[in-house]
């Protein structure tokens, strides 16, 4: 309004045009029922509107979600299974290090008698 110099002023009253006149006089009867016809319309089918967008949105989350905890889980797995073998590794060739400490130990022995 500030573009049209105080052309429609409507809080003093001061209008002149087509434009200046449906704006002041519209608000009572041209906008208030559609206006209010929108809102019904609104309030009407919000709540199953929003009940089917959180069943489709969450659904996709939940898709997205397991297919990240997916690609988690199967890293850790595959160190943990690594970790192990090389634990068992590491078991048997002790158990063969001390095997052959003990035949040399008692070749020693049997040196010395």
């Amino acid at each position: 309004m500030n573009l049209l110099n105080n052309y429609c002023n409507f809080g003093g009253k001061l209008r002149s045009g087509n434009f200046c006149i449906t704006i002041d006089y519209g608000r009572e009867t041209t906008f208030g029922p559609f206006a209010q016809a929108g809102s019904a319309a609104y309030d009407e089918v919000l709540p199953s509107k929003i009940a089917a967008f959180e069943k489709t949105k969450l659904g996709a989350v939940d898709a997205t979600y397991t297919s990240f905890q997916t690609s988690i889980i199967a890293p850790i797995i595959t160190i943990v299974v690594i970790v192990l073998i090389m634990v068992i590794i590491y078991l048997i060739l002790r158990y063969r290090r001390k095997k052959k400490m003990k035949k040399k130990l008692q070749y020693i022995k049997l040196l010395e008698e």
